[in-house]
Parts: structure tokens; C-alpha cells; sequence
């Protein structure tokens, strides 16, 4: 069993003006991109998948909820619906106003996440994740452009946030508002991204298991996945009355198939990948499970090649954004183009230095350290015990959810973007650890119980 850390009771003085000064370091970031944002050509970005998503957003504002345009069922309609009414009434300016709502709420997810650590034991670490995701150029710049990805990061560390003080409740209760608010930003967080839906409820049973008793569990999950369950049906529901078939997109089977087969590396590609798989008659929907089924039969028919790949997929996610050893679909994200390396990597010399020997030394040395400190991160939330293992365990588990989530389809850097809230949490919990960390915590510690896991006391004599 880990050694409980001291309870010593060392308060952050002037609490008041520690949450002033953490609401207004996100508060900077946020103005510093509305002044960016005034000087993009045209005000606005679009992501990786930028095109796809306004073609989809075209086909609601013609046709309505109910569009037939393919784009809307080959990927998740979620994103597109939300920007929809941004559109209807912004019109041209549509594009500038969704970077300008994405970076806004991504301020206040941040924001709300830091004030609620500052009632926690972590309360000296704030300035620091506080800094770090305001300012993380990948992460914060990202929310500027269209796509789901930093907003699904948004909304999962404010739901997150919104966790801590239902276990800081003496109640508990099995439904309040906390856990309402919690599961409905999860829910907007799925309705982008369906692939999220594991990492919601993975969370939302970690926390369901730690606060409720056996009599109330199932009532707490039942609700929150209710809840988080709205999203799909949303997206399933239209695909039925526009195109006739049952299905919350279309894509899998294509996403999973570029990642295997012989030829694959294991990252995106537009040739040479894929897996032997008959043609059959049917929708969208009928041909997409096919390819699914293939895909999974060829992975057990050929397990060593499938686990190389596997391998290669996992450090792809991890991958740095740039450099020998970067793969994946970041090549919008807007701090490329002004990262301090971006222009010596133009002359022949610079980009022999990063593509080189000496650039695949550091593109590792970056890759392992930070799966290093986040380690780090975790073994300390989890020896603090009481709420902040909660947070770590939880936290640790949504990352690795969406790791795995990325390795049974594509090894893609740009999917680690969703829970990057979550892994930056845990990093620089570690890193900053490493620097008297045992001291840096305030208050005692409320023990951790695991409710639903208890067993009652035998009275009989």
C-alpha cells in the first residue's frame, strides 16, 4: 500500500487573489488571439479536415437538419450542426466568429478547471497548468481554426472540472447539478467526436465507483450515459430520415483499413495501404461495417504484422509535431508555420539539422520525456491519495483510452489533440514534482474510499 502523504496543513494564503490572477492568464491568451485573429488573412483557419466540415455546414444551411449531402454522413454531423447557427446568423463572417466562440469557450473551460483545483490540495500547481494551457502554441492556437479538436479539449476538462466538486459534496448524491453539467459537456464533446463516448464513460465510472454506493451506482450511470448518449442519437436519428440508414457516420471502416494491411505504415496515406475485403451491395453504412469486419478478420489472421503496426501506431500518436519522427495530420495547425525552427528549416542546412541525426535525437528525447513526466504525474496524484488520485487515475485513463482509441484505427499526433487538456495536466504534475513536489501540497487529505467497492462490516457477532 502507498504511504500516505503527511496531512499537513499548509493553506495558500489570499485565496481571492490567486483565483484573480489564474482567471486572468487564460484571459490573456484569450485577448492575444482575438488580436491574431484580426490579422489572419480572411480572420480565420481551417484544420485538417477544415474543407470537409464547411462542405457538411453548406449542405444544413441549404437543406436543413435533414440534408442529404454526403459529407454530413461520411463524418460525424456534430460538429457541422454546431457551427450551423454561428452561420445562419454570421453568414461570410461565419468562420471568424467560430474561431472566436472555440477560443472562448477553450478560455473558460481552462479558466473554470484551474479555479476548482485551487480548492484542491493542488492548489500550488495552478500557475503552472494554468500557464500551460493557456499558452501550449499547439493546443490553445488550435482552437482558431475549424475543427473539432481543441473544443472536444474544452469540453472535456470542463466537464472533468465540473467532477470535483461533487466529490468535494458530503453528500455525494447519486444526480446533481454537477454531474449534469458534467455529462452534458462530455455529450457535446461526443456529439463532435463519437469515438469520445469511451473516454466519457470510462471517466464517469471511475468517478461513479469512487463516490457511490452499490445502491446508487447504477442510477448515476444510467443518468450520465443518458445523458452522453444524446449526441449519437442525434446523429443517428438524421442519418435515418436523410439517408435511410442506421449509422452515426460512415468512416470507420476506411480510417481503420488506411491504417492496416501489408503496405500500411500505420499513419495516414493515400496509396499502397489497406486489406484484402470482397465488394458487396448496400448503403454507405452496410459497406462501411463490411470493410470494419475485414479489417478486424485480417488483424487475427496476421497478428505479427498487425502488432508491428499496432507498435508504429502508438508512437505516432506521441509523435512530435514536426521533425523525422512526426506523423499525423498537423500540418494546419498554425504554430507550424511560426514555431522559432520554421524558417531554418526553409535553407538546406536547417533542414538537414532537423531531419538529421541531430533532429531524430531530440524528436525522441521529446517523445519519451514527455510519456516520462506524465508517469510521473500520475504516480504523484496517486500516492497524494484522496481526490487527487481520483484525478489522476481519471485523467490517465482518458488518455490512454484515446491512445488505444488511435491505434485501432490510425497513428495520427492530431488525435492526441482531445484529451491533450488532460495529458498536459498530468505533465506538468510531474514536471513540476520533480522540484519539492510533496511540499507544494496544501491541506489534508480526505481519503480516498472507492464506495461502490466497500464491504460492509460484518454486525453478527
Amino acid at each position: 500500500m502507498a504511504k500516505q502523504p503527511k496531512a499537513k496543513v499548509k493553506q495558500v494564503r489570499n485565496v481571492k487573489n490567486l483565483r484573480l490572477k489564474l482567471f486572468l492568464i487564460p484571459a490573456v491568451a484569450f485577448l492575444a488571439k482575438l488580436i491574431w485573429i484580426s490579422q489572419l488573412p480572411g480572420h480565420g483557419l481551417y484544420g485538417a479536415d477544415g474543407e470537409s466540415y464547411i462542405a457538411g455546414l453548406e449542405g444544413l444551411l441549404k437543406d436543413g437538419f435533414f440534408s442529404t449531402s454526403g459529407t454530413l454522413s461520411y463524418w460525424p454531423s456534430g460538429y457541422p450542426i454546431l457551427m450551423w447557427p454561428i452561420a445562419a446568423i454570421f453568414k461570410s463572417n461565419a468562420v471568424t466568429v467560430v474561431g472566436i466562440v472555440q477560443s472562448l469557450i477553450y478560455f473558460i473551460a481552462c479558466a473554470y478547471f484551474v479555479d476548482k483545483l485551487t480548492n484542491t490540495r493542488l492548489a500550488k500547481f495552478t500557475y503552472f497548468i494554468a500557464l500551460t494551457l493557456a499558452f501550449n502554441p499547439t493546443l490553445s492556437m488550435n482552437s482558431v481554426a475549424i475543427g473539432y479538436e481543441t473544443l472536444s479539449a474544452a469540453f472535456i476538462i470542463a466537464g472533468f472540472a465540473f467532477l470535483i466538486p461533487h466529490f468535494q459534496s458530503e453528500e455525494r448524491k447519486f444526480i446533481s447539478r454537477e454531474v449534469i453539467l458534467s455529462s452534458t459537456l462530455f455529450a457535446f464533446s461526443i456529439f463532435m467526436q463519437p469515438r469520445l463516448v469511451v473516454i466519457a464513460i470510462i471517466i464517469i465510472l471511475i468517478w461513479a465507483v469512487a463516490t457511490q454506493s452499490k445502491k446508487h451506482i447504477a442510477i448515476f450511470l444510467a443518468i450520465s450515459i443518458a445523458i452522453m448518449a444524446i449526441g449519437p442519437s442525434v446523429m443517428v436519428v438524421r442519418n435515418i430520415k436523410s439517408m435511410n440508414f442506421t449509422a452515426i457516420s460512415t468512416n470507420l471502416g476506411i480510417t481503420m483499413n488506411i491504417g492496416a494491411g501489408n503496405g500500411a505504415t500505420g499513419g495516414y496515406m493515400k496509396e499502397g495501404f489497406g486489406v484484402p475485403c470482397s465488394t458487396i451491395e448496400g448503403d454507405a453504412s452496410a459497406i462501411d461495417r463490411h470493410l470494419t469486419n475485414c479489417v478486424i478478420k485480417w488483424y487475427l489472421q496476421n497478428p505479427i504484422t498487425g502488432g508491428k503496426l499496432f507498435l508504429k501506431k502508438a508512437i505516432y500518436f506521441w509523435s512530435p509535431w514536426f521533425g523525422p519522427v512526426a506523423n499525423g495530420t498537423m500540418a494546419r495547425n498554425p504554430w507550424l508555420d511560426i514555431q522559432p525552427l520554421s524558417q531554418s528549416m526553409k535553407t538546406q542546412s536547417g533542414f538537414d539539422m532537423v531531419y538529421g541525426n541531430t533532429g531524430k535525437l531530440v524528436s525522441w528525447a521529446w517523445l519519451i520525456w514527455q510519456l516520462v513526466i506524465l508517469v510521473i504525474g500520475f504516480r504523484f496524484l496517486w500516492r497524494a491519495d484522496g481526490l487527487e488520485r481520483l484525478l489522476g487515475t481519471s485523467a490517465l485513463a482518458g488518455v490512454v483510452i484515446n491512445w488505444l482509441t488511435s491505434v485501432a484505427t490510425i497513428g495520427d499526433h492530431r488525435f492526441r489533440i482531445p484529451t491533450m487538456t488532460l495529458s498536459l495536466f498530468l505533465q506538468v504534475i510531474g514536471f513540476v514534482s520533480l522540484f519539492g513536489g510533496k511540499s507544494r501540497l496544501t491541506g489534508s487529505v480526505n481519503p480516498l474510499r472507492w464506495k461502490s467497492l466497500e464491504q460492509k462490516a460484518n454486525l453478527l457477532p
